[in-house]
């Protein structure tokens, strides 16, 4: 049996200046979080790129990514995943240093051993039923340069389903992937357990989130999302991939993310769904 590994986004063990940041980067406590995680059940964090870029983000310096390998071999924590946010704020077709970025990205994770290069395609970069046929060549063209170094190039999009199989098959490449973030992706007619079984061969990552109908980010097993639902379809396309909490942090963030574990757990079980 395959053993489903827990992990958190980076940050969301850690308060920031204001309640109402999600994603961020925990300057003063990353190298805390790490210790955090093992102490709390987890087994890996995603790191993260910022929407802007963050020279003290230690994922950009060799000292840095040399105190990630350090900590994480003392803490026996997984470097596994990374969710890159850079190409929110900036266009992915239009960007002019798009190469050099590439290549420095992949000499970093390769560096920790990344196993999942996450690339978030919002806003600027935000992939649609009217332009995703754009994208087509760009993602092949990252796709291939990510599977020579052995790492999965893993898509994060709230693209429709069908859109979404019609987008993968012009790519025609078999590293490039979905992540499926359960609180993006909800909608008010509890689609998702349908949507899951559409696209199953290209889920392998998961990302936990729960939201209400008005879109907040809420704490999990508090909002509209349907975790008993989206469990029994993750059981009935025998997914063996890994789970992201990318919640919300609540009044302590050690203790909801204590919280958030348990109630995946419980649900997971409830529907015989192995952990």
């Amino acid at each position: 049996m395959i053993s489903k590994k827990f992990g958190f986004i980076q940050g969301r063990m850690s308060m920031p200046k204001s309640k109402k940041i999600l994603q961020f980067f925990p300057q003063k406590n990353w190298k805390n979080e790490i210790n955090l995680a093992k102490k709390n059940g987890f087994t890996f964090i995603e790191y993260i790129g910022e929407r802007k870029f963050n020279k003290l983000n230690p994922i950009w310096s060799r000292e840095g990514l040399k105190k990630i390998i350090f900590l994480s071999k003392k803490f026996k924590i997984k470097n596994y995943s990374f969710c890159d946010d850079f190409f929110i704020n900036n266009n992915l077709i239009s960007y002019r240093y798009l190469d050099s970025y590439i290549n420095k990205i992949i000499r970093k994770l390769v560096f920790l051993k990344i196993k999942i290069y996450i690339l978030a395609l919002f806003e600027k970069s935000n992939l649609t039923k009217k332009n995703f046929k754009k994208y087509v060549y760009i993602i092949n063209n990252i796709s291939r340069r990510f599977e020579k170094a052995r790492i999965k190039l893993v898509l994060e999009t709230n693209l429709n389903a069908n859109y979404l199989l019609k987008f993968f098959k012009a790519v025609d490449n078999k590293n490039s992937f979905l992540v499926y973030d359960t609180g993006n992706r909800l909608k008010k007619k509890h689609t998702q357990y349908l949507e899951i079984l559409k696209l199953k061969k290209k889920i392998i990552h998961i990302h936990l989130k729960d939201k209400n109908f008005f879109g907040h980010n809420v704490i999990i097993g508090t909002g509209n999302v349907n975790f008993t639902s989206i469990f029994r379809s993750l059981k009935k396309i025998n997914y063996k991939g890994n789970f992201v909490f990318e919640s919300n942090r609540g009044g302590d963030p050690i203790i909801t993310m204590k919280n958030n574990l348990k109630f995946i757990k419980k649900v997971a079980t409830n529907v015989g769904y192995k952990i």
